[in-house]
């Protein structure tokens, strides 16, 4: 079974590494970040196959990140979700616009979360096997 390479982008440490020992780790490697020089560092060594990517962050921000990511052609391709406390109409077209493919908002409910990575990704059977 393949297992599937997530980076989690959060300068919240807790909420980061909460999130990721919630997917299982039969199916995910799953990598915290905690900044976005660290997310983009990660990305070009591990070539993961998903990103979950906060916006408000220190230094570079969650859109700052996502553009550089989308304009690499080395990384343009890794579908990212933006996971964020921002939820205003224009936040999330600006995170669509700048080449997100999902987007969720903060307090996210897990399993909600595991259905997007499971549609965006094609992993059939993930939330029945939880």
């Amino acid at each position: 079974m393949k297992k599937y390479r997530i980076l989690i982008v959060d300068d919240e440490r807790p909420l980061a590494q909460m999130t990721c020992i919630n997917f299982p780790t039969d199916r995910f490697l799953v990598t915290p970040c905690f900044s976005g020089a660290d997310a983009l560092e990660e990305t070009r060594k591990q070539r993961p196959d998903l990103i979950i990517l906060d916006i408000i962050m220190p230094g570079m921000d969650g859109w700052e990140v996502l553009l550089k990511l989308k304009s690499d052609p080395k990384t343009s391709s890794i579908p990212v979700i933006m996971c964020t406390a921002k939820d205003g109409l224009a936040d999330v077209e600006k995170s669509f616009h700048y080449g997100a493919q999902a987007y969720a908002i903060k307090p996210v409910v897990f399993k909600k979360l595991l259905s997007k990575v499971a549609a965006i990704l094609d992993i059939e059977g993930l939330l029945t096997e939880q």
